[in-house]
């Protein structure tokens, strides 16, 4: 029962408001209770009641001030122990801490840990404003921010702040309002989030580069699918001319080949692919000609040539063969594109005109030569017999006009057979 009453006093003892109760507790006790016990004192004692009512009202006084006493100095040292473990909390705080008047922004209190981090000494610390640390360009952010916190507890964000060797950082604020040293405070407490704030702007740039190369990936699959498209009816429209063409990477290597080429040649897509046109040449190429054609691709020109190509099954044909150079963005040669005309037939004719007027001129040397001696000795021996004494006469100029005539005869068969031998009402074989 002592030790209950005992708890229920200590716990009274833990509020001052709960000691001045007791303490009209104790005196509503004694005026109940001192009556009764002066009755039971005066017989024990054989004293007088006026004698024993006075010191029994000193004993109350003297009881009631020794519990007052005792509850006072209890509550004394909780509230030292209180002050002391709110130091030790503010002073020891990981974080670095600090107090400052909200009306004149001065710092009034620092923790160690912001003396550490900041590098300036308590009292440098105190001799400065919370603008002294901030930096210009947030300094009327921190005004703002002080004049708006209508709440205790306030997420006031981020600030760049100074540290004594000139160096900013980002610091999240949280701040706490309270009455301090009879003013109106505020206790600040800082993290340095210079780390996470640098990686969220390195994430927020990749972010936004993420998606800008998005967007440009969107717009160039688009753009690769129209060209796609393009290149696909290009191709599909190239498969379908009747002229031969073939692409070739940089190195002469044949890429692609239209169906044209591959009825003309007779080779397979896949016989084609991987190899350079050298193979259809024959076995006699024109290197001369081959030496202008690599000449021209050196220089990266626009080349014609005339070229004699064979089939598969060795036939051979002519060709007119365009070559043009294909370049990138970059102004490099990716590709080279060959379109090929077949011209067997001009160049039979031409071959044909070529030998016709190497008979013809040799038929006019003739005529001017060979056929003219004997007709001009005819003529003469006619113009001789005109002259003719005797019938002799006349039978020597007969005799030499039928030499004549028999010469004259056979220039005109040899000229027969050279231009029957020449075939030229027909084509010639290549």
């Amino acid at each position: 029962m002592t030790g209950g009453v005992f708890k229920y006093i200590n716990l009274l003892q833990s509020r001052p408001i709960k000691v001045v109760f007791l303490y009209i507790v104790m005196t509503l006790l004694w005026v109940l209770g001192a009556p009764i016990l002066v009755n039971l004192l005066v017989p024990l004692l054989h004293i007088e009641r006026e004698v024993v009512k006075p010191i029994v009202d000193c004993c109350f006084i003297l009881l009631t001030a020794i519990l007052i006493f005792l509850a006072i100095r209890r509550q004394l040292s909780l509230h030292i122990k209180s002050k002391n473990q709110y130091k030790l909390l503010f002073q020891s705080n990981p974080m670095p801490m600090w107090i400052f008047d909200r009306k004149t922004l001065k710092i009034l209190q620092v923790n160690r840990t912001a003396l550490h981090i900041y590098g300036y000494s308590a009292e440098e610390f105190k001799g400065m404003s919370m603008l002294d640390i901030t930096s210009t360009d947030d300094h009327d952010r921190t005004i703002q921010q002080v004049k708006n916190m209508y709440y205790n507890y306030n997420p006031s964000g981020k600030f760049e702040h100074i540290k004594k060797n000139g160096e900013l950082f980002t610091a999240k604020i949280t701040a706490h309002k309270l009455h301090f040293q009879n003013r109106d405070c505020v206790m600040v407490m800082s993290e340095d989030v210079t780390i996470q704030h640098l990686q969220d702007n390195a994430l927020q740039l990749l972010c936004e580069a993420e998606k800008e190369y998005k967007e440009e990936l969107e717009a160039n699959i688009k753009q690769l699918t129209a060209t796609l498209e393009e290149k696909q009816r290009l191709a599909e429209v190239i498969d379908r001319i009747y002229n031969m063409v073939f692409i070739t990477d940089p190195a002469g290597v044949i890429t692609w080949v239209n169906k044209a080429f591959i009825n003309t040649t007779g080779y397979s897509f896949e016989e084609l692919i991987g190899k350079t046109n050298d193979f259809l040449h024959g076995p006699s190429p024109d290197y001369a000609m081959q030496e202008k054609m690599m000449e021209s691709v050196k220089n990266k020109e626009f080349s014609v040539f005339e070229v004699i190509n064979y089939t598969k099954s060795g036939q051979k044909y002519w060709v007119e063969m365009t070559i043009s150079p294909i370049y990138n963005c970059e102004n490099e040669v990716v590709r080279y594109i060959s379109v090929q005309n077949i011209i067997t037939e001009r160049k039979l004719r031409d071959l044909q005109i070529q030998e016709q007027n190497k008979v013809l001129k040799k038929l006019a040397w003739t005529n001017s030569h060979t056929v003219r001696k004997p007709i001009a000795s005819i003529l003469s021996l006619v113009e001789l017999g005109e002259y003719a004494m005797s019938i002799e006469e006349m039978r020597e100029i007969h005799s030499f006009i039928g030499v004549c005539s028999r010469e004259l005869d056979n220039i005109t068969k040899e000229v027969s057979q050279e231009i029957n031998n020449r075939n030229l009402d027909g084509f010639m074989e290549v």
